[in-house]
């Protein structure tokens, strides 16, 4: 049985920036574009044009749904177009909150403390060649963090045990202000867990239907 996300965000015709259950309110957007998705869905993602003005954007705040705070599971497709930026970007400006980006052309995540101190990065896999399934995720109680592509883990980090995470501020995909570095490429089926998933449920949800 396939545990149930804190939020769903398909990014598609059908939901556009919308949470399949209306948890979070709907995205705000701008200068971004359906396109399509993985095995060629029509409109079954959203393209990001690599600029501060291409970005989706979700309100959030201490407590809300996206506030996860202890163990986390962030997922989604990617289709990685040559431009290093944010996939998923806890706080929009200013300090780092958690966040995976694409760094270098490799995917990148970092868990940041509640205070916005921040601890040792995970960064592995070039991510050119197409569609990706990636992911990054840390376990409140073992410590462990760890980035998923393809529903295999890739690297794993023993950050501490029983940190709480700075996840309580408003997301930004594509663009991070004040940060030069803007996503292009397309995004789809993104997914926020309050839980570490292990290797068996990440490769059920790859299995999945698309919505």
């Amino acid at each position: 049985m396939l545990v149930e996300p804190v939020a769903f965000f398909p990014l598609n015709i059908t939901y556009g920036t919308r949470e399949v259950y209306d948890r979070v309110p709907q995205g705000n957007f701008s200068e971004v574009n359906l396109a399509p998705g993985p095995d060629g869905q029509v409109d079954g993602s959203y393209e990001f044009m690599g600029t501060s003005n291409s970005y989706i954007e979700f309100s959030n705040s201490a407590g809300g749904v996206l506030d996860v705070r202890y163990s986390i599971t962030l997922l989604c497709w990617v289709y990685y177009d040559g431009q290093d930026g944010p996939l998923f970007n806890y706080k929009t400006s200013g300090d780092w909150g958690v966040h995976l980006w694409v760094t270098d052309g490799k995917l990148f995540a970092r868990f940041t403390k509640r205070d916005y101190s921040l601890t040792d990065a995970l960064l592995n896999t070039t991510l050119t060649g197409g569609w990706r399934c990636v992911g990054a995720s840390y376990n409140n109680i073992t410590g462990e963090a760890k980035l998923w592509v393809n529903g295999t883990f890739v690297q794993t980090l023993n950050i501490g045990v029983g940190l709480e995470l700075a996840t309580q501020d408003s997301v930004r995909m594509g663009a991070k202000t004040g940060d030069g570095r803007y996503f292009k490429g397309r995004i789809t089926q993104m997914r926020v867990y309050d839980l570490a998933l292990p290797g068996e449920l990440i490769q059920e949800i790859l299995g999945e239907t698309v919505l």
